[in-house]
């Protein structure tokens, strides 16, 4: 795997069954757990079409790595309580009922945190973008580049929790 994507920069597989993607997510797991993935890349994946799945090699460590965690005295970014004066990229979502297909109060929640990320990015100096079409309709979200890199945010009705 990890040779093809050096050759090839991503290898997809359109119509596979639970068993092959399932099978091929264990394969990338074998690869990072045992320090397989080329110097200064990880190996990513990502949903392709309805029922496919995309690999590819992305630049750097994983934002969620520890080294890529924000200091203690950060500022933290603050969401907002209302969806007013929306950024164009969260507004377009707002719009499009064929996005974020949840709950209405998950649905608001989301797009009141893609607002608060959207205006940071932005006060911040940051490109803010629609999300590539490498998403399932029915999830959304937006690309946040920062230093030249894509940095997306994604949303679905199944990984969003409830609460504060």
């Amino acid at each position: 795997m990890v040779e093809r994507l050096l050759a090839e920069g991503h290898v997809r597989f359109a119509h596979a069954d639970d068993e092959e993607i399932a099978e091929w997510r264990r394969v990338v797991n074998y690869a990072k757990r045992h320090g397989m993935e080329p110097e200064g890349k990880r190996i990513e994946k990502v949903p392709y079409g309805l029922a496919g799945l995309e690999f590819f090699l992305a630049e750097g460590p994983h934002p969620n790595a520890r080294s890529q965690r924000p200091e203690a005295d950060a500022p933290a970014v603050r969401v907002p309580t209302r969806l007013a004066s929306l950024h164009p990229v969260v507004a377009a979502l707002k719009d499009d009922a064929r996005r974020l297909v949840m709950p209405p109060e998950l649905r608001r929640r989301s797009l009141l945190m893609l607002q608060g990320m959207a205006v940071e990015a932005a006060r911040r100096g940051h490109a803010v973008r629609k999300v590539g079409s490498s998403y399932r309709p029915r999830e959304s979200g937006m690309d946040v580049v920062v230093d030249g890199t894509d940095r997306r945010s994604r949303l679905a009705g199944h990984t969003l929790r409830g609460g504060s």
